[in-house]
């Protein structure tokens, strides 16, 4: 249940008591915001990170309109803090003007007295809705931390019918790879070293950056997700990690080994198929470059994505949140040269 615009609203820290009505509400609340889900808080836990949840409710009843997942660590000295929010704030309304700006003054006032002393947002708002940017007097970044597109593809429906909106090209890679006898396979975390040895070739050939394994093992057991994995005569050949978030099926990582076996179009199905099961009736293919256009040539992976029918989304990208006044430039400098050359996200 979530409450109305007008209604009074309060903005509370949330407590590990409210983890199944947060994952309820950034799910299916707030169409599957994945990255605000409580246990990718957990996961980045585990790597050092801090984490602060903050609510925005109606004062006269339970109901929800916004949540806030801020994630903290030092940079440079133990004192100063970053604060950087993945995907969110989460909004139950995009026109939830109040909501989203009262979580950020309740950020404002608990990150200040934890040493954060920026804050980095990263919604999945739609560029069409850059007014609601504008009035929370957020500033574009010079970098994005994830990606400002993505590749979405309707899963709704039968089994049959998502198969016959697939492209006619898609439908017959799937069919080849039945043919040449490849199996599919979901499991959990039994696969994710099959996964990652597959992954590391992928990353050799295509110059990707990677994580160590104990991070995606974090991230399979933190998530849920499934681990779907390809093979011929016992041989892996392909591998994906998949999760669900409320409607929406999210594609994390993959790799695969080169050949004629047609072995991801078989993973992506059986990732869909295992969406479908758990509710999901879209599948995020989890981005693609900013420049990139579907009718010209452009990386391997983001062409791949085009191939399963589908369309484009662009997202604000990431934004400064207004902290400090008139220190908030000076502070930017700072973070460049602090975060150079530095992973944000290990």
């Amino acid at each position: 249940m979530y409450a109305p615009r007008s209604a009074p609203l309060r903005v509370r820290e949330a407590s590990p008591a409210d983890r199944n009505e947060w994952d309820r509400f950034v799910g299916e609340g707030c169409g599957g915001v994945l990255l605000q889900s409580w246990g990718w808080g957990e996961i980045r836990r585990q790597f050092g990170w801090g984490v602060t949840r903050l609510v925005a409710q109606g004062q006269g009843g339970p109901g929800w309109r916004g949540a806030l997942q801020l994630l903290h660590r030092p940079v440079g000295l133990p004192q100063i803090r970053w604060g950087y929010a993945p995907r969110g704030p989460a909004l139950a309304s995009l026109d939830d003007d109040l909501a989203a700006l009262a979580l950020l003054r309740g950020a404002r006032s608990r990150l200040l007295r934890r040493g954060v002393v920026v804050l980095r947002l990263d919604p999945e708002w739609p560029v069409a809705g850059e007014g609601l940017r504008r009035r929370l007097r957020l500033r574009n970044m010079p970098f994005d931390i994830q990606h400002r597109r993505t590749w979405l593809v309707d899963i709704s429906g039968s089994d049959d019918e998502v198969r016959r909106r697939l492209p006619p090209s898609t439908r017959r890679n799937i069919a080849l790879a039945e043919r040449a006898g490849v199996t599919v396979a979901s499991m959990a975390g039994e696969g994710v070293e099959t996964f990652y040895r597959l992954h590391l070739a992928t990353v050799a050939r295509q110059r990707f950056q990677t994580r160590p394994l104990a991070y995606y093992q974090a991230v399979v057991a933190g998530l849920d997700a499934c681990v779907v994995l390809a093979t011929q005569e016992g041989r892996p050949l392909a591998a994906a990690v998949v999760a669900a978030c409320g409607p929406r099926l999210a594609y994390l990582y993959g790799g695969s080994e080169p050949g004629p076996h047609r072995a991801m179009y078989s993973v992506h199905w059986a990732a869909i198929r295992w969406g479908r099961e758990r509710g999901c009736r879209l599948y995020d293919m989890w981005g693609v470059p900013s420049r990139f256009s579907p009718g010209d040539p452009g990386p391997g992976y983001a062409v791949f994505k085009t191939r399963w029918g589908g369309r484009l989304e662009e997202h604000s990208g990431l934004q400064a949140a207004p902290w400090l006044g008139p220190l908030d430039r000076p502070l930017a400098g700072l973070e460049r040269v602090l975060l150079a050359r530095r992973p944000l996200l290990t």
